[in-house]
This record gives C-alpha cells, sequence and structure tokens, in this order.
C-alpha cells in the first residue's frame, strides 16, 4: 500500500454546540454524521466554484475535517465570516499533524478507524487518509508521483491543480457525487440546479488511452491513459 505525504492539506477542528447545523448549512452534501462515518462535502462561493473540498469526520465530541483548497486563507475567512451569532468555533490543528495518502490499497470502507495513534480516514471507498501527530517520527512514503498519478486515471479521481481548483464548481470536475440534489440552502445551490434541471454545463471525467494524434488536452496526464472532462 503505498503512502504519500498529503502535504496540501490541511486539518480544521470545529467545535460547539451549533457545528452541525452550521457546516451543513454552508455545503453542497448533506451534513448527519452517524458513528464513524466520512462525509466528503464541498463549500462554495455564491458564484458556486469551489473554495474547498472538506473530508469530514467526528471524533470525541468534534467534528474534524481534512481539508483541501486553492487559497486555505481565503477558505478558514469565509468560514469565520459565516459564524455570525451561532455557537462555533474552528481551529487549525495542521502544524501538529502528520497528513498521508494510502493509495491502491483495494476497497476500503468509507468509515473512520483508530489504530494505536493514527486516524485513518476512508474516502468514498477508494483510498485512507492518514491522520497522526508530529510527535510521532513521520512514517516512510513509499509512493511516488508517479503511482499516484496512474492509480487515479485508473480510477478516475479528481484532485487539485489537476481537475479541481477554485475556477470550477462540483459539475465541472468530476466531483458532483459530493452534491446533495435535495438538501437544504447553500451557496451556490440556484446556479447548479439550474445546471441540473437543464442538463447544461455538466461534464464527466474519463479515462483512454493515450494517443499521438489526441487533439483535446487531458486533465491529468498518466504514462499509458490519462483523464480527461468531457460534456455528458
Amino acid at each position: 500500500m503505498p503512502r504519500l505525504a498529503f502535504d496540501e492539506a490541511k486539518a480544521l477542528i470545529f467545535t460547539g454546540k451549533d457545528v452541525e447545523k452550521f457546516i451543513d448549512g454552508l455545503s453542497t452534501n448533506k451534513v448527519e454524521f452517524s458513528k464513524s462515518q466520512v462525509i466528503d462535502t464541498l463549500v462554495l462561493n455564491n458564484k458556486a466554484k469551489i473554495l474547498g473540498q472538506l473530508h469530514l469526520f467526528q471524533l470525541n465530541h468534534m467534528v474534524v475535517s481534512v481539508t483541501v483548497a486553492d487559497n486555505f486563507e481565503e477558505l478558514v475567512k469565509y468560514l469565520e465570516s459565516k459564524i455570525l451569532a451561532q455557537e462555533v468555533a474552528i481551529n487549525d490543528v495542521t502544524s501538529l499533524n502528520f497528513i498521508d495518502i494510502v493509495y491502491d490499497e483495494g476497497s476500503i470502507n468509507k468509515q473512520v478507524t483508530i489504530d494505536k495513534d493514527t486516524t485513518i480516514i476512508g474516502i468514498n471507498g477508494m483510498y485512507s487518509i492518514e491522520l497522526y501527530s508530529v510527535k510521532q517520527s513521520r512514517k516512510h512514503c513509499d509512493g511516488d508521483n508517479e503511482s499516484f498519478t496512474n492509480w487515479r486515471v485508473d480510477n478516475l479521481i479528481p484532485w487539485y491543480d489537476y481537475e479541481i481548483s477554485n475556477s470550477v464548481n462540483p459539475y465541472q470536475c468530476g466531483l458532483g457525487y459530493q452534491v446533495h440534489e435535495n438538501k437544504g440552502c447553500y451557496t451556490g445551490q440556484e446556479i447548479l440546479t439550474r445546471m441540473r434541471t437543464r442538463n447544461k454545463g455538466i461534464f464527466q471525467l474519463i479515462s483512454r488511452e493515450n494517443r499521438a494524434d489526441e487533439e483535446s488536452k487531458p486533465t491529468t496526464q498518466g504514462s499509458e491513459r490519462s483523464l480527461y472532462l468531457e460534456k455528458s
């Protein structure tokens, strides 16, 4: 099971009695926690562009988020601006933790498990994110960018700086599955609902073999196959 340091990710802790309602009001996916569940969701701006991707779970009466964003500081400022009178506190604990990706490990649970001092977060049944204290030794990272890229291509997994950025919405980068079609109001919802209703501007992520005469540009270039976003 190859491991890569996930240095692009940040760790946020949300505390307070209004946390679940607060996050649900901002996110594209429905936030209703059950034991050990991981919720993958997005926070959007008023143009439905992606401010950040959040992998959320409950731990010791807190909500923890492993978060990726083009501009993490902007995302945190946006979240803090939405607290208003709610009892919510947000703390960045990235500097206290190592964050790794473990991939190419076969089918996994979409759940959180604890193995000694490591929190293992199953993402969409496809890969794991591991979170552990910097007081421990860093685990051996034996993966490499080429194998990770080829694994993503084979499994149709969009990624930041490739398919995902703050210039696209979820339907333009292969993250439509993180949009709950029947949840309550959130920023950007009207735009996504209109796109879905009109079936306009929605893309699907596909993988195909590399060809020398390929006219369209891949979003992720693999060794033998690459990822492309095409209108559905």
